[in-house]
């Protein structure tokens, strides 16, 4: 109870930092912010009224100083608002909740693809070592960590989508238009974990137990599912949950890339458009998601360790 207690206070400590710092850069910004919200409300207009402006200033408050804006905003979010968008002047909560379901949907398929692709290449590169199957996982990897992920998506463009026209290049609705999108985040989770499943397989198989099991006649099979498997899926579990939280962060520049809707893209158009409470709260949501999942893989490793749970068999 004290360690969630200890983590829940440190949850709100890092909440807090983040949203002064995101609330002092977009508040000192160049810039007029009611010009920046004028334009986004009317965009084919290229010459906003003084009126209009003044009217936008009064409207959200932005003539008040630093530390009255953000108590106020800050009040609000405790109160369980979290505002008006600037620019559409729809609740942020709605566009949040409009927007997220493709957002997890790109992460969870590229996390599950990504996965799986890894634990195939890791498995065969340590049970056939010095062959074709573990150089190429580990060639496989260090071009994927060599490899930003927008230039992958470029590539797969202008390959895939270009040249040979088999699937949409941007846009959001059907399973076509997802396929090249979690492609491209689902290799570079590939490549992030089976460099880390490779080292932690091979880890497990130098253990002194795994030579004893051998001298007991038991087969290797048997030894890598049972054994090396178990030994090294712990401490992947900490890199999962620090690939899951940077996909969301990767998603952003994937679905810009792609012209895909979701967060990502929201949070850019709030951004350019100055829409200071969008932005707000997509900072607060990606630092939450970010801190909550690693508690939460943190916990589950410490629960999976084989000697945490021989302790428990004990007690």
């Amino acid at each position: 109870m004290k360690t969630l207690l200890i983590r829940f206070a440190g949850l709100l400590a890092v909440l807090f930092g983040i949203t002064l710092i995101t609330f002092t850069i977009s508040y000192f910004a160049p810039g007029d912010k009611a010009e920046a919200i004028a334009h986004a409300r009317y965009p084919g207009d290229f010459g906003i009224a003084p009126e209009v402006l003044q009217g936008i200033r009064e409207e959200f408050n932005l003539d008040a100083p630093f530390f009255s804006q953000y108590t106020h905003w800050l009040a609000d979010v405790m109160r369980g608002d979290f505002g008006v968008s600037y620019s559409s002047r729809t609740s942020v909560w709605v566009i949040f909740v409009d927007n997220l379901g493709e957002t997890v949907t790109l992460t969870l398929t590229s996390l599950a693809i990504g996965l799986a692709a890894a634990f195939l290449l890791s498995a065969f590169a340590v049970r056939y070592p010095n062959t074709i199957w573990d150089r190429g996982a580990v060639i496989i990897s260090s071009i994927g960590a060599a490899m930003p992920s927008y230039w992958l998506a470029l590539l797969l463009i202008l390959g895939v989508s270009v040249y040979l026209g088999w699937l949409p290049a941007y846009g959001t609705g059907t399973f076509a238009h997802l396929i090249l999108p979690a492609a491209t985040l689902a290799f570079w989770v590939m490549t992030s974990q089976t460099r880390l499943l490779r080292t932690f397989m091979l880890e497990a198989y130098n253990q002194p137990f795994i030579e004893t099991l051998r001298l007991r006649g038991i087969p290797e099979r048997e030894i890598f599912s049972r054994h090396v498997l178990r030994h090294s899926f712990v401490p992947t579990l900490t890199m999962i949950g620090l690939d899951m939280a940077s996909l969301l962060e990767g998603a952003i520049i994937v679905e810009l890339t792609f012209s895909r809707s979701g967060l990502g893209s929201l949070l850019a158009g709030a951004v350019l458009s100055r829409d200071l409470p969008v932005v707000m709260f997509l900072v607060m949501f990606f630092a939450t998601a970010y801190v909550v999942i690693n508690s939460v893989i943190d916990g589950g490793q410490h629960l999976c360790d084989p000697r945490n749970l021989k302790r428990a068999k004990a007690s």
